[in-house]
């Protein structure tokens, strides 16, 4: 078992594992929503109350109507006013229509709430996952009561539409809803449709039941631009337009018209959703008719509803039963004026959701047996009071009961849960382990250490009898628990898992059986000085800092507070040690002139490290203004809000290219480690990072003195620009290779790629022809300098190319940010005590503060714990259609580019300062483990908060998005690491290419 703590990829694997761990948390944490499996027909409505007979029939009519449901994406509460929607506005003011403020359940994307529109049911926030997959919806949907009914529908707009109802729809029009950079064609497509089925036929009646319109311009805008963006007005008045159309329209048919405009979700100031602010939960939700209506609301407000009460609205409307899972209730505005209809209607709905209520002991399940009671004493006397009684009692359950379904749509798999963090604990312990027994000494590791020596047999048994004892385990765990978990049904696929978490369990405790009997000197650690000490506590209590809410949405302030306390460290440091320096020299001191020890560091150092520590807290504390993040001063203005003003485009514009030159500047000053053959990497980055700007000019984020360049296809430019940088990395591998060599061409100047044996010292040296001594090692160590300055390059072109203007700046910055702290936390430049060998310290050290300083520009970027701050715009660059793989993959880079370049500076370092080939796997190897631990050990803590508080208020709004957060940074950890495992194979197969080209050649 030794030499599986010994490789230098034990770590990754086990960071593997600590990711399909989480997903078992996740399907524990968000099952898929239950449904009853009820199918609502007409021959389930009531025919009897309490022993008085009725017709439900007949008396469940609302009579001939054709209804329209225009979904406007993005709609928040406050667009819908006569300032930006004038009709409308005025017809709300006018009681003509009504408004009522719709609640959007968390999480605030799109499909959960159609979902929510269409069953009468909450989603479960596992439908964030699913938003860009959109499966068919599995319990019942208005949709289907409504085709039963032999209802025509009618749908143009989001094709989520389409994927979540399929083969219900009589006619469809369908347009992607993930494109987001379009504005136009979008909502075009929908509006082109109206002409046609708004005009009604020979007998004045439309040819559908229900129309569903989704419009997704504004959403659109809102993603790339903001809520506050210029466009939205003309957008807001487009749609006013089709309100008016429709609205026009209904007034010519010979038949009820009844048009509901609502949106699905609103949109924070900064143009994201998915969270839980005001602006992204509340939407309004406009009725009007073509019969006269009145609001009976004052003033046209007609208060607060759940969005779940659109299904059984129309469902009413449509004259079909409510959904089988359906919650909601009637909106108030379309209850029938009928005493006896109305009731019966808060009847039908009350008796719905009591089907869906296991509890008949609760008060509302009493209030509403009081309701029925009533309803039936009106139907047999008559009396008016009986019937005034029975509607509030009715009304009174159905708040209670839709309250209630609200909060226990959950189902948690505590089993799952238990396991999954049980095993990420094992794992969390695995790692540390690993990660101290690497911190030793190497010479200590090699100290041969006695023991039974035992035969391949006896650690096989070994390891199949942990094995069968972790299985019976979590076997016995499974029966003794009577748990319905899917975790302990046995079907083959989770059999599977069962026998993965067996493995694991295994396999770790034996990780950690071996590294304790071999983790014998760790004299290393006692040279931690306070700032290490301070990354270390730092980074320990932040995971714990998550049992406050407030921790969780304000999470930039905790690091921020770190990062100005490990700067202030640093620059005292830096200060005493100049001053010692100054002093010593000044005085003459004995140390000095005897010693230089001191001259010599402040000489690798310089003096100048003070003004530029004191340059860089000046530009952190730019930077942190750059962008409003967290929830709870979100509101307020920042620097990119000033930016992005029209007034000031040059400053933004100055951003711009100020921050890509910088970037080009140190891509070319990386160059340096790559065998720069002719220049060619000069050119190729030169290429980019010109496509990068011709990008923004084609796009109207740069002013150019070349107006042709506006007219360059920007998809074109991107693909360009991949073109250039894989073109990089194929040149790199050739030129390793020895291709050109061999193909004639001479590699002038100082050629890190050339094989060759070292020169004999006497002339009777004599090669072993089958261990000939060639210099493999050092070229190896060449090619990984070289390709792991390449991916850095890249990474920083790919991230300016995505970033929005005036975040570019962040890239240098981070650059900067690294080589300098870097530079102050080297122990043996630093430190007032003279140490032999502080590369193992250096490597902990410069581990922590990289992690530090991606999370770091992580908030600076504007990044948050909340959905809502995900740019999707990002996502498309580039792109013409729609593609789920490299959406996602822009994104999420996105998302986490800093944590990605502050990783790859330090790999970076880690090759350029290596001495050899070994040294540099060791490093890696080091590296890795700290990468791995610290991302484990956030993990297993969190998974346990997050139990704890998984009945709290907060669970979906604060604790949730964030679990997601860690997830998503859990897979591009992952990838990170993969990509430097992918950089050292490369080495080895491009040596092992060379071997069969080149080395001959050189004889």
């Amino acid at each position: 078992m030794l030499h599986w703590v010994q490789h230098r990829w034990t770590s990754l694997w086990l960071l593997i594992t600590a990711l399909a761990a989480l997903c078992l948390f996740l399907y524990g944490f968000f099952p898929l929503k239950y449904h009853s499996g009820k199918l609502a027909s007409m021959d389930d409505l009531p025919n009897v109350i309490n022993g008085v007979s009725i017709d439900g029939q007949e008396v469940y009519n609302s009579g001939e109507n054709s209804v329209i449901l225009m979904v406007i994406d993005g709609l928040r509460y406050d667009f819908a006013t006569e300032e930006y929607m004038p009709f409308t506005g005025q017809l709300i003011k006018n009681k003509s229509a009504c408004l009522y403020v719709s609640v959007a359940e968390p999480p605030t994307v799109t499909m959960p709430r159609i979902k929510a529109m269409m069953t009468g049911s909450v989603s479960t926030f596992a439908d964030v996952a699913l938003n860009f997959g959109a499966p068919a919806v599995v319990g019942d949907s208005v949709l289907r009561v409504a085709k039963a009914r032999g209802r025509r529908t009618v749908m143009y707009g989001d094709d989520t539409w389409l994927r979540l109802f399929p083969g219900l729809w009589t006619e469809s029009d369908g347009t992607t809803s993930f494109y987001v950079t379009d504005y136009t064609e979008v909502d075009n497509n929908v509006t082109r449709h109206l002409d046609r089925i708004l005009t009604p036929d020979e007998k004045k009646k439309p040819p559908f039941d229900l129309l569903v319109l989704h419009y997704l311009g504004l959403d659109h805008i809102g993603h790339l631009e903001g809520a506050r963006s210029p466009k939205i007005k003309p957008k807001l008045l487009e749609m006013d337009d089709v309100v008016k159309k429709i609205y026009n329209a209904m007034q010519t048919w010979d038949r009820k018209g009844v048009l509901l405009v609502c949106g699905d979700h609103g949109m924070r100031d900064a143009g994201g959703h998915g969270g839980a602010s005001p602006a992204e939960l509340l939407v309004p939700l406009v009725v009007l008719t073509s019969d006269g209506f009145r609001c009976p609301h004052e003033a046209g407000a007609g208060g607060t509803v759940a969005q779940t009460d659109v299904a059984p609205s129309l469902a009413w409307l449509l004259g079909a039963p409510p959904p089988g899972d359906s919650a909601g209730r009637v909106l108030a505005a379309l209850l029938p004026p009928d005493a006896r209809q109305h009731l019966y209607l808060l009847h039908v709905l009350a008796e719905r959701s009591a089907r869906l209520v296991p509890a008949t002991d609760k008060e509302f399940y009493k209030q509403f047996e009081r309701a029925k009671a009533q309803f039936a004493h009106f139907l047999a006397t008559g009396q008016q009071s009986a019937a005034k009684i029975a509607k509030e009692f009715y009304e009174e359950s159905l708040e209670e009961m839709a309250k209630y379904l609200t909060e226990t749509t959950t189902d948690f798999d505590m089993f799952a849960l238990i396991c999954a963090t049980c095993i990420l604990y094992l794992l969390a312990g695995a790692l540390l382990c690993v990660t101290l027994y690497s911190l030793q000494p190497e010479a200590r590791r090699k100290i041969s250490i006695p023991k039974l020596h035992r035969s391949k047999a006896s650690s096989l048994i070994a390891f199949f009898v942990v094995l069968l004892i972790s299985a019976f385990t979590l076997l016995v765990a499974c029966f003794i628990t009577e748990t319905k978990s899917q975790f302990c049904s046995f079907s083959p696929l989770w059999t599977i898992a069962f026998i993965a978490a067996a493995m694991t369990i295994t396999v770790t405790y034996f990780i950690i059986k071996t590294t304790i009997e071999n983790t014998k000197d760790l004299s290393t650690l006692r040279d931690l000085n306070a700032i290490d000490y301070l990354l270390i506590i730092g980074t320990l209590f932040h995971s714990w800092s998550f049992f406050g809410t407030s921790f969780i949405e304000e999470e930039h302030m905790t690091w921020y507070f770190f990062w100005n306390t490990l700067m202030f460290f640093i620059l005292v440091r830096t200060i005493v040690v100049v001053v010692m320096y100054f002093a010593k020299r000044w005085s003459g001191a004995t140390e000095f002139q005897e010693k230089p020890d001191l001259e010599n560091r402040m000489s690798s150092v310089g003096v100048s490290i003070v003004p530029q520590w004191v340059l860089l807290i000046a530009l952190h504390r730019y930077l942190r203004t750059m962008n409003q993040t967290g929830d709870r001063w979100l509101f307020l203005p920042d620097t990119a809000d000033w930016l992005n003003s029209p007034e000031n485009a040059f400053y933004l514009e100055a951003h711009l290219v100020i921050g890509s030159l910088l970037t080009l500047s140190i891509c070319l000053w990386n160059i340096r480690f790559m065998n720069n053959y002719m220049q060619i990497h000069s050119a190729l980055t030169i290429l980019a990072t010109a496509c990068v700007l011709c990008h923004r000019i084609a796009t109207n984020a740069l002013v150019s003195p070349f107006p042709i360049i506006k007219t360059w296809d920007p998809v074109v430019i991107v693909n360009v620009f991949w073109g250039l940088l894989i073109s990089q990395l194929i040149f790199e591998l050739l030129t390793y290779i020895g291709l050109f060599k061999t193909c004639g061409f001479t590699l002038k100047g100082d050629n890190k790629f050339a094989y060759s044996k070292p020169k004999a010292k006497t002339e009777d040296y004599f090669y072993d022809q089958m261990e000939e001594p060639w210099n493999i090692d050092e070229v190896k160590l060449s090619l990984a300098r070289s390709l792991t300055h390449i991916m850095y390059n890249d990474l920083m072109l790919i991230v300016i190319l995505l970033m929005k203007p005036h975040n570019v700046i962040m890239v240098p910055s981070i650059y900067f940010t690294c080589k300098l702290t870097s530079k102050c936390l080297d122990h043996k430049l630093l430190d007032a005590r003279k140490r032999k060998d502080t590369e193992i310290l250096d490597i902990l050290s410069k581990s922590l503060v990289h992690l530090w300083i991606g999370i770091l520009f992580f908030f600076y970027q504007g990044n948050s714990n909340s959905l809502a701050s995900v740019d999707l715009g990002a996502g498309y660059v580039g792109l013409r259609e729609y593609s789920a793989a490299r959406v996602a993959a822009r994104m999420g880079l996105h998302a986490y580019a800093a944590p990605a370049l502050a990783g790859a500076q330090l790999f970076c370092a880690a090759a350029a300062h290596a001495q050899n080939w070994r040294g540099y796997l060791e490093s890696v190897w080091r590296v890795i483990n700290v990468f791995a631990l610290q991302r484990v050990y956030q993990l297993v803590i969190y998974c346990v908060i997050a139990i704890l508080f998984r009945h709290h208020l907060f669970v979906w709004t604060v604790f949730s998005p964030k679990l997601l957060y860690d997830f998503v940074a859990t897979v591009f950890s992952v990838q990170a690491l993969c990509t430097i495992c992918a950089i050292v194979l490369l080495t080895h197969a491009s040596s092992w290419i060379a071997k069969k080209l080149t080395y001959k050649s050189t004889l």
